[in-house]
């Protein structure tokens, strides 16, 4: 479940712990407090977590046991504002990440080896047929002694004789007659058509399209300002967190608003445009 490994340096005022962090035993029973959070001792055991900013706190979430500051514990670790931190995201991650293991094949399929015999029994198939048949013989065409006559014979000298005294007469031959080349009609010119003239629309102003507007009203007189009203359970980080908006840019625009730690529902908070 967990070991120690006690000291690496008697000098040394860190010590290291092997951390399970899917061990229930050892998390805190506030549904507020991050699942990551707990205290370690000098003999490197991990308990539940102390339920207000405490040095002995530290995050497992991450490789081994680190402190946390008091500022960071009240604003997240100690709140459900723990839910965006990057350790505890990068901690969840870790503790469901699922192990593959890849298949190892131990020889052929009996598919391959069913098509190599297959293969080895047309093949002998094959063999054995042309054994059978005295081998492969093929037709070749035979020609007639009379057609061979036919062509090699040679001409008489009197048909010579005939086709070289009487040549076919030569006819002359008459000169092309040129033709008046045709006339073509002018081109009619077409006047350009202007174009129509286009009034300017107005753009249309956007409207916003994130769900949090329902649960936000304006600022009256001030562009891009919205007032958020507190409600049971939240607090500072996490509304800034939820909105998408920093959380320096919401402090500056509520100077009066004190210690953010201390807000109680009903509270009006101005903040930007949310971005989620």
């Amino acid at each position: 479940m967990r070991e120690a490994s006690g000291r690496s340096d008697p000098a040394d005022d860190e010590w290291h712990v092997t951390v399970d962090r899917s061990h229930p035993t050892d998390r805190s029973v506030n549904p507020a407090t991050c699942r990551f959070l707990r205290t370690v001792d000098r003999a490197a055991l991990l308990g539940p977590p102390v339920e207000a900013p405490d040095p002995a706190n530290r995050c497992t979430a991450v490789g081994a046991p680190t402190p946390q500051s008091a500022r960071q514990q009240e604003l997240v670790c100690l709140t459900s504002g723990h839910s965006n931190c990057p350790r505890y995201l990068r901690g969840e991650l870790l503790a469901t990440e699922p192990v593959v293991r890849a298949a190892v094949q131990r020889g052929p399929s009996s598919a391959v080896i069913a098509a190599a015999l297959l293969l080895v029994a047309a093949s002998a198939a094959s063999v054995g047929f042309l054994l059978v048949r005295g081998g492969l013989s093929i037709p070749t065409a035979s020609i007639a002694p009379g057609n061979v006559a036919a062509v090699t014979g040679s001409p008489s000298p009197s048909s010579a004789v005939a086709l070289i005294e009487s040549p076919s007469p030569i006819r002359p031959t008459r000169a092309p007659t040129a033709s008046p080349p045709p006339t073509t009609a002018p081109t009619p010119t077409i006047a350009p058509t202007p174009a129509p003239t286009t009034t300017p629309t107005a753009t249309p102003k956007p409207v916003p399209t994130s769900s949090r507007y329902a649960v936000l009203d304006r600022c009256p007189n001030t562009p891009d300002c919205w007032i958020y009203t507190v409600r049971s359970g939240d607090n500072f980080v996490s509304i800034v967190n939820w909105f998408g908006v920093p959380y320096q840019t919401v402090l500056d625009m509520n100077p009066g608003m004190g210690d953010p730690t201390a807000i109680r529902a009903g509270d009006k908070i101005r903040m930007p445009p949310p971005t989620r």
